[in-house]
């Protein structure tokens, strides 16, 4: 009976190692939901400020986009503005479209307005391909790609379905799965060259290819605005007005002709809104054909958000 009971009790003495295992596979169990719980914490606070970073760029955004708009309407207003009486006048004062960007300081932020003539710029629709290979190569394609966009684009808008030596026709744009079709037309916006395969937004628009020289001449709160390039596509081409060469650098920084409003002139606004809060900045751009016989004194042929 001695013996039994000793049994008994010795079998009793490997409960608290039992006991001891499993509390500390209850201990591991808790650790791994509480990373667990850490984890989905840290996802969770990461993609709420991520989704607060989105809101506030998102009205960031609309603030800079109501501010460009606010500026294209007092260009708009401007119109017509006699020539400055003196040059030491400041550009602010007097709205010409010169060229020159107009920085104006509002209560929510800042805009940046350039106003400009179309004339000076080549009419992609009437130019022929050795006009638009250069313009190419002036806005930094090399000749290999300016020769085959030139060709891409004279096809697209010639009436003909006679390929290039190095264009496209229908049969390319269907093969490579595309939803349209050359136009066999002129353009009716500008932005329509985007749909010529291989034209990117970044030669298109040529965002972040100033020159020294014209980076020099700019003041740095002007440079923090996201603006079309000098040489990109965007400013040297029209789809407006009857002229087909490209201007030479020399012409095109010094023009003899005095930039003043002409009656029935086609005018391109660009006008650039930056909330106080910081970037991203929003555009608008206006094509307006100066029309001082009329009530409003002009004309909108073409608005665009960029």
């Amino acid at each position: 009976m001695t013996n039994r009971a000793g049994k008994f009790r010795a079998g009793f003495r490997i409960l608290p190692s039992a006991v001891s295992g499993q509390r500390g596979v209850v201990l591991i169990a808790v650790l791994w939901i509480c990373a667990l719980i850490m984890w989905f914490a840290l996802q969770i606070s990461a993609e709420t400020r991520l989704q607060g970073e989105e809101q506030i760029q998102s009205i960031r955004k609309s603030q800079a986009l109501y501010l460009a708009i606010g500026a294209s309407y007092e260009a708009l207003a401007r119109m017509g503005q006699p020539p400055p009486l003196s040059a030491d006048e400041p550009p602010d004062l007097n709205w010409q479209p010169d060229g020159r960007p107009r920085l104006v300081e509002y209560g929510t932020g800042r805009a940046l307005v350039i106003i400009e003539s179309e004339d000076q710029k080549v009419n992609v629709n009437r130019s022929g391909q050795p006009q638009l290979k250069q313009v190419m190569e002036r806005s930094g394609a090399d000749e290999v790609l300016a020769e085959r966009l030139s060709d891409f684009i004279m096809d697209f808008i010639d009436q003909d379905d006679t390929t290039r030596m190095h264009g496209a026709e229908k049969d390319h744009y269907t093969r490579a799965g595309l939803n349209y079709v050359p136009f066999n037309g002129p353009l009716t916006s500008l932005d329509q060259l985007l749909l010529i395969p291989g034209l990117t937004h970044q030669l298109f628009y040529g965002y972040g290819r100033r020159t020294n020289e014209e980076a020099a001449d700019q003041p740095d709160i002007i440079k923090e605005f996201l603006i079309p390039g000098k040489d990109s596509l965007f400013s040297l081409l029209t789809i407006y007005g009857n002229n087909v060469n490209l201007p030479l650098r020399s012409e095109t920084d010094q023009d003899l002709r005095p930039a003043i409003w002409r009656p029935g002139g086609i005018y391109r606004i660009l006008s650039f809104g930056m909330s106080g809060n910081g970037p991203p900045s929003a555009g608008i751009w206006l094509t307006v054909r100066f029309s001082p016989q009329e009530q409003n004194s002009y004309r909108v042929l073409n608005r665009k958000i960029m």
